[in-house]
């Protein structure tokens, strides 16, 4: 039997991988016999913090003061902090972060972010093709580059140090996910990531700034993550009808789950 992939997880901004692991739990599910998602939680505490700051927040920390020894799911974490220039603070401290995730916890098969996850999802996926586009990046040499990389809210970084990331297309299959009415990260930022991958697959959701989760659209994480545990994978992905497709699957599922529910 083939192993199931495991994927790197990463959350938004002011989230935590408490709540991402939370987020992604109808996708774990219909995803548990071909994938694993390994959920990390960002380096920097995010002070002073309002709820307001991010719809993925957790909502106890407003207007606390919270540190290492507040419990995981009251703690509002980043990967960065940008500044009124753009430029990403912490970055360094970032990076030698994750290289000792990719140490302790790796290999990993492929990335899955949402929103400042979702950039660093596409920073990161860039980095494993050749880690000189990010300084300080160590791979453990069992790390191959990922088979591939799914954004969902993503965008692409605008510090201008990390010109180096997109300088060439990434070429590892990428799955960008917007939402039609999505306020924080719109159409036009989330295509500046598109732009810079050669192998790019767009699927839009109806709703906002969030993970989609209904069922045509956890059927449609697990059939396009099965592909890449084929030999297919490479040319299947692309061929996996998206969630738009699938309305009379998930009518038939819904319905389903309902009968389910009156016995």
């Amino acid at each position: 039997m083939t192993r199931p992939l495991r994927i790197l997880a990463l959350h938004g901004y002011t989230s935590n991988a408490f709540i991402f692991h939370k987020r992604l739990g109808a996708i774990r599910k219909a995803c548990r016999d071909i994938a694993e998602f390994h959920c990390v939680n960002g380096p920097h505490l995010v002070q002073p913090f309002s709820a307001a700051q991010s719809l993925d927040a957790p909502e106890e920390s407003e207007g606390k003061r919270v540190d290492e020894s507040t419990p995981l799911e009251e703690q509002p974490r980043a990967w960065w902090k940008a500044d009124d220039d753009g430029r990403y603070l912490l970055w360094p401290e970032t990076v030698e972060f994750l290289n000792g995730v990719f140490e302790k916890e790796g290999p990993f098969d492929a990335v899955c972010g949402f929103s400042q996850g979702a950039c660093l999802a596409g920073i990161l996926t860039s980095g494993f093709e050749d880690p000189s586009r990010i300084p300080g990046l160590r791979l453990p040499s069992n790390q191959k580059p990922f088979r591939f990389g799914i954004a969902i809210s993503g965008f692409r970084s605008r510090d201008a140090a990390m010109e180096k990331v997109w300088a060439q297309p990434i070429q590892t299959p990428m799955l960008v996910i917007l939402g039609k009415n999505d306020l924080i990260i719109d159409a036009e930022r989330a295509h500046t990531l598109t732009e810079v991958c050669a192998n790019v697959r767009v699927e839009e959701h109806e709703g906002g700034h969030s993970v989609p989760t209904k069922a045509a659209w956890r059927n449609f994480f697990r059939d396009f993550i099965a592909t890449f545990n084929t030999e297919a994978g490479e040319k299947a992905w692309r061929g996996v009808p998206g969630p738009s497709e699938r309305q009379n699957e998930a009518e038939a599922e819904d319905s389903s789950n309902k009968n389910g529910a009156k016995i």
